[in-house]
């Protein structure tokens, strides 16, 4: 079950103010962009517009949901905005049990953010719990920013590979509505790049979760850029920062799009839009 912030529960998981209702893709032509059509953003309506609540045992809520009580997590809504706009917000977004079995209720952001980058004005999309990376690199695909096919360069402490229940369906990556469904159902912080991979929005992956792996990585051509903060989390702290943000920063100026998590469960949010304001400033 999905209830939008007023609690009200909702027949699909598109939400607007406090009523049941469809926000529809909206484009230039009755069918869905061709490959590498660049369509202006603001003929499509993100699937964000408002924040909700997951209920049922769904995507991120589905861990551990036996032994949580009352399991419910937040998804915020979107907005545009600049930096100073990543701000930490009141609500649990994330829920699960340590290495210690303690549980921790996780607080997330105050809005996902759509910014541009200050030199390049490539699109930035920053999110929470790293799945949502997923919608907004579909939704990217239908704005024209990038073409199918292209690598995703993803720089984390985790290699997010596991398989979901599920692919999502080609016929599904051309109905944005579908995509925020599958991205709030079936997906969670660790399982969301096999099924881009497989439905072919995403080629080729460069995965870099070490400071090796990041020296040895040489990205060609266009790519996508999909970084977790969670990759300077304290546990992380044998990579050298000063190595570490000159060399990602040059990478985010190259890249055609660029998504950022910053992951309650694995890093402390207010390290981890310190490191966010340093990778963009």
């Amino acid at each position: 079950m999905i209830l939008n912030s007023h609690g009200n529960h909702v027949s699909t998981t598109v939400l607007s103010g406090t009523k049941m209702s469809y926000i529809t893709y909206e484009s230039t032509s009755d069918t869905t962009p061709s490959i590498g059509k660049k369509i202006k953003a603001n003929y499509i309506k993100t699937m964000y517009q408002n924040p909700f609540y997951l209920t049922k045992k769904t995507s991120n809520n589905a861990l551990s949901f036996e032994e949580r009580k009352n399991p419910t997590l937040y998804v915020p809504s979107v907005i545009e905005g600049d930096l100073e706009d990543v701000k930490i917000g009141k609500e649990v977004v994330f829920e699960d049990f340590d290495e210690y079995e303690k549980l921790q209720s996780c607080i997330g952001l105050e809005n996902f953010v759509k910014l541009p980058h200050p030199e390049t004005q490539k699109p930035i999309v920053v999110v929470d719990n790293h799945n949502h990376v997923f919608y907004f690199w579909y939704e990217a695909w239908h704005q024209g920013f990038f073409e199918r096919g292209i690598t995703l360069v993803h720089i984390d402490a985790h290699r997010d590979t596991r398989i979901p229940e599920r692919n999502l369906r080609s016929e599904e990556a051309h109905d944005l509505n579908k995509v925020f469904e599958y991205t709030n159902s079936v997906l969670n912080v660790g399982n969301y790049i096999p099924p881009a991979r497989e439905e072919g929005v995403i080629g080729g992956l460069i995965s870099i979760t070490s400071e090796t792996e990041l020296l040895a990585a040489r990205p060609r051509g266009p790519f996508i850029l999909n970084i977790d903060l969670d990759f300077w989390a304290s546990e992380m702290d044998y990579i050298d920062e000063k190595m570490s943000i000159p060399h990602i920063k040059h990478w985010i100026k190259q890249a055609e799009f660029i998504t950022f998590a910053t992951s309650p469960f694995f890093i402390e949010q207010g390290r981890a839009i310190e490191v966010l304001h340093r990778l963009l400033n």
